[in-house]
């Protein structure tokens, strides 16, 4: 996969959103021959540092990025009432908007 980067990945440090340890990443990545890969965690940067050092062990160029909520200019329309969720659930209300910096 020489030339091709993964520019949106989620480690574990996204909550609920990504399972695998930035080393992990890292060394996947190297293992399929990429040259470089990105980490985009939402709303954090903590697992940075890490991936870096990861990278540099494996050959692979990080790529540092977020994802991030933002709020939008105009307040959102009147939103229909939510159902409870069965058996106990919580529902995860999502930010509408996000960005890949």
């Amino acid at each position: 996969m020489a030339g091709f980067a993964h520019l949106h990945v989620a480690s574990g440090y996204s909550a609920r959103y990504g399972a695998a340890h930035p080393e992990q990443l890292a060394r996947r990545a190297a293992e399929r021959g990429m040259t470089a890969l990105a980490l985009t965690d939402r709303d954090t940067v903590t697992g940075a540092v890490r991936f870096a050092q990861a990278c540099a062990r494996e050959g692979v160029r990080p790529v540092f990025g977020v994802d991030l909520a933002v709020q939008a200019l105009a307040p959102p329309p009147p939103a229909l009432r939510r159902r409870t969720p069965a058996r106990g659930g919580a529902h995860v209300v999502e930010p509408p908007l996000r960005v890949v910096l």
